[in-house]
């Protein structure tokens, strides 16, 4: 017979953490898949624009470890309750923002808050599942954020002559009130204990290679990957401006991407290795991109590889999540928030620098972030399965 955590983790109780997943994921990305038109709600450009999804991350890169740190000994399951709801009150607060920079600075709050509780359910949920099947664990929990991009964010553009912006975060935020009531009753206190023995303890794992080299890859890999896929609805646009009256349907084909990504990611890692896995999703990644760079002109096939190009994304961020679990062997939700903070840290820096290369030389040569890091990432990897050996 399951024990109580097993049923937890696989009935009800994990179908809620998708769907937080899933709206967490909605709140991280749901200007990216409207910005053009955001953009001309504020009056702002496209690139400042940007700025709201890159504070969300910067919000979610430096917070969270800082804050586990303070918090480190305290209950996972009230914090992950707490920090659920003050990210309620972060959005609510977004919304009744009255200006542009007020926006900002909510926006980098949310990241913040909202991110301490994605990491807490994510070591929740890791420290419940098998080794052996810890890919396949995760990508069921990713899964949430993927379906946010094959319905979420469409049917936020299909929508987006009646509803706008503000009203998605509203329906949002009622997801989350139930999400919060939901844990708040059948959560109980500390269901799921990992042993922790304070700071000093997690430091130690900075002496692990393993985990350096996964918090190296998170955040090289998302300067590339992220600062691309921040601007990818404009650069579509830019390079189809036929395809705007199909914009939705393209959006649910990024997501449907993401979602197939996800689950190549989990099947692959547990066949592979996380670490081989990576190295040659790595390599992949450095080939589709180049096929982007140099059918800048070739509209429709361009657009199509940067389907493969999310697809490819998806996979080897699952991967990443994987590495930083089995380096840590799940004991340090510190650790995990690093790996996090060096994802969204990573995606803020590549959106910055993406927005350079815009303001400067256009958006069809953002892709060459994505080129530069996955080669540095390959060989990275490379090496050290060399120095394994």
């Amino acid at each position: 017979m399951k024990s109580i955590e097993e049923k937890k983790l696989t009935g009800l109780t994990m179908f809620m953490f998708i769907v937080m997943n899933f709206v967490l994921s909605m709140s991280a990305t749901v200007f990216g898949g409207i910005m053009d038109q955001v953009a001309e709600q504020l009056s702002i450009s496209v690139a400042e624009t940007g700025l709201l999804n890159s504070v969300y991350a910067y919000g979610a890169g430096i917070g969270v470890p800082v804050f586990l740190i303070f918090f480190n000994r305290f209950d996972r399951t009230s914090l992950l309750k707490v920090m659920l709801g003050l990210n309620i009150l972060a959005t609510v607060a977004m919304l009744l923002a009255g200006n542009f920079p007020l926006l900002l600075i909510t926006r980098f709050i949310m990241g913040f808050t909202g991110n301490c509780y994605g990491v807490l359910a994510t070591a929740s949920v890791a420290a419940l599942s098998d080794e052996k099947s810890l890919g396949s664990t995760l990508s069921r929990l990713i899964m949430g954020s993927s379906l946010a991009l094959v319905i979420g964010v469409p049917l936020t553009r299909a929508l987006s002559g009646i509803l706008d912006w503000r009203g998605i975060f509203w329906i949002l935020s009622a997801m989350m009130i139930i999400a919060l009531i939901y844990f708040a009753i059948k959560l109980p206190k500390n269901p799921n204990r990992m042993p922790q023995s304070g700071i000093i303890s997690e430091f130690r794992f900075f002496k692990n290679k393993e985990v350096l080299l996964s918090l190296f890859t998170s955040l090289v890999t998302f300067i590339g990957y992220g600062g691309f896929y921040m601007y990818l609805t404009p650069y579509v646009l830019d390079r189809v401006p036929a395809i705007e009256r199909y914009m939705s349907i393209f959006l649910v084909l990024v997501g449907i991407s993401a979602f197939i990504g996800n689950l190549l990611g989990g099947k692959i890692c547990d066949k592979l290795g996380y670490r081989k896995a990576l190295s040659l999703g790595s390599l992949l990644q450095a080939g589709v991109a180049c096929a982007i760079l140099f059918t800048g002109n070739m509209g429709w096939v361009n657009a199509a590889l940067t389907l493969w190009l999310v697809m490819n994304g998806w996979m080897n961020g699952l991967l990443i999540n994987t590495a930083i679990n089995v380096a840590t062997q799940r004991k340090s939700s510190f650790m995990i928030s690093l790996n996090g903070s060096g994802i969204q840290i990573g995606q803020a820096l590549g959106g910055n620098i993406a927005a350079a290369i815009i303001s400067s030389i256009g958006l069809r040569y953002m892709i060459i972030m994505c080129i530069l890091t996955s080669v540095v990432v390959y060989f990275a990897e490379t090496f050290a399965k060399i120095e394994q050996k």
